[in-house]
């Protein structure tokens, strides 16, 4: 860890704490689904207006930014594919909270989402139940075992910023398999993936991940991900970027 970094992750866990974002990346993990929807929300909360003004400094990040941007893309992505047709079964398989499922229109479709932290799950079903969506549904289970999944066949997936979390290429491949596994010849997948970032460094020496230890991250771009998936049936339908340039977001169909 260099000057710069070590001095960083000084001050970040110590003064930075009066940011809420950073008391709660450091407690629950910066890229964990709990952080990702306080950068959502994007309203700075602090102890004193001193750590308003800290919280605010980190929500303008360009990473954050760029989190936000992915979202919209993702959003309308999504939207895209259930537009196709109606009553498709959807399932995202690393879903966190699943924030973005409440912004989706009610009767579009059955929309699950899996996880397999179950604090997770929780407060997703919770919030379906304060606001009354019975078409969304949270469960218990394994992103790269298809049989936790809670149907044997899904019309859509969705990981989002699950690929971005992957540094092992293997485990990407996992995924991929698991997801070819879970739908059929017509399904689509909307996914995002990290294609850059200012100081992957920072990630591992300052940041921790939703394991609490150094947030080990690689880049890769959406292109990276769609040749990989070829030769599992998938093509690519719809590649696109947000503002920040960081994020891509892909629709893939499944051929065969």
């Amino acid at each position: 860890m260099d000057a710069y970094h070590a001095a960083l992750r000084f001050a970040m866990r110590t003064g930075g704490r009066l940011s809420d974002g950073i008391r709660l990346g450091y407690s629950e993990g910066f890229n964990a689904g709990v952080m990702v929807d306080y950068v959502y929300r994007n309203r700075p909360h602090g102890v004193t207006p001193l750590g308003t003004f800290i919280d605010r400094v980190m929500l303008n990040h360009p990473v954050w930014r760029g989190v936000r941007g992915r979202r919209q893309l993702l959003v309308g992505q999504v939207r895209t594919a259930l537009a196709e047709a109606p009553g498709q079964r959807l399932f995202d398989v690393a879903a966190g909270p699943g924030s973005y499922l409440f912004m989706l229109p009610a009767g579009v479709g059955t929309l699950w989402a899996g996880d397999r932290d179950p604090d997770e799950v929780a407060r997703g079903a919770a919030r379906v139940a304060r606001e009354g969506r019975d078409d969304i549904r949270f469960v218990a289970s394994d992103a790269f075992d298809p049989a936790t999944w809670p149907e044997p066949s899904f019309d859509i997936l969705v990981a989002s910023g699950f690929f971005d979390i992957l540094d092992d290429i293997e485990d990407v491949r996992r995924l991929l398999r698991a997801g070819t596994v879970g739908t059929h010849p017509g399904s689509r997948w909307v996914l995002t993936v990290m294609e850059d970032h200012p100081d992957l460094a920072l990630l591992r020496d300052v940041l921790v991940d939703w394991d609490l230890g150094p947030w080990v991250a690689v880049t890769r771009s959406a292109e990276e991900v769609v040749e990989e998936a070829r030769p599992l049936g998938w093509e690519p339908v719809a590649v696109e970027r947000e503002k920040e340039r960081l994020f891509g977001v892909a629709t893939l169909r499944r051929v065969r």
